[in-house]
């Protein structure tokens, strides 16, 4: 990962490498060693087929079921787009520094910057994904996207943190747990802050 100043094309072209052979991508990551602000830059670029996905999807498409469609006035739905987007980042980054803490217990080495690159390329199906929410009734493809991360984070365990084949199930299982948990605060915490800065209960337009 090489970030010395913004390379759209290659990050386009590490994200693609990463997602069609993730084997190789780790492998050519893993004694590369990035400044953090390089990882968070990445990190904000990647979720932004989220941030677009929610917007349209939830603020000019709508959703809903049986011809009955609910759809954010524009003003929520760029709120509520921005702070996914924010927060998300910031659950990401959390992610790594407890994926980095529990590296000691499973045998495995402590190193952050290890540590946040897995996370961050964890994350990246996911967020990549996140441009399905344009079309709402297909936005559950979002989780199997998000099933690969895991497939990626199963690869990255041993190639980034040095993890024993006999300790790598359990460290998945255990950083899984911990990612759903601080995504769930992450999101709850996201929501309150947007009802607070609106003042106002969430409501929806009708068509």
């Amino acid at each position: 990962m090489k970030m010395k100043g913004i390379d759209i094309k290659g990050l386009i072209n590490q994200v693609k490498n990463l997602l069609m052979k993730p084997k190789d991508a780790l492998a050519e990551a893993r004694d590369v060693r990035p400044a953090m602000k390089d990882l968070i830059v990445y990190l904000a670029i990647v979720a932004v087929p989220t941030l677009i996905g929610i917007l349209v999807g939830y603020g000019l498409v709508g959703y809903g079921t049986f011809r009955v469609y609910a759809r954010m006035p524009i003003g929520w739905a760029v709120g509520w787009a921005l702070f996914q987007y924010i927060f998300s980042i910031i659950g990401i980054i959390i992610f790594a520094y407890v994926v980095n803490a529990l590296a000691p217990s499973f045998s495995s080495k402590k190193d952050q910057i290890q540590a946040t690159k897995l996370a961050v390329y964890t994350a990246t199906p996911w967020l990549v994904a996140g441009i399905l929410f344009i079309f709402p009734p297909i936005s559950f493809l979002v989780l199997l996207a998000g099933l690969y991360g895991v497939y990626i984070m199963y690869l990255g365990l041993p190639v980034l943190m040095e993890t024993p084949e006999n300790r790598k199930i359990a460290y998945l299982v255990v950083s899984l747990i911990v990612f759903i948990v601080v995504m769930w605060v992450v999101g709850q915490v996201s929501t309150a802050v947007m009802q607070s800065a609106m003042g106002v209960g969430y409501h929806f337009a009708f068509y």
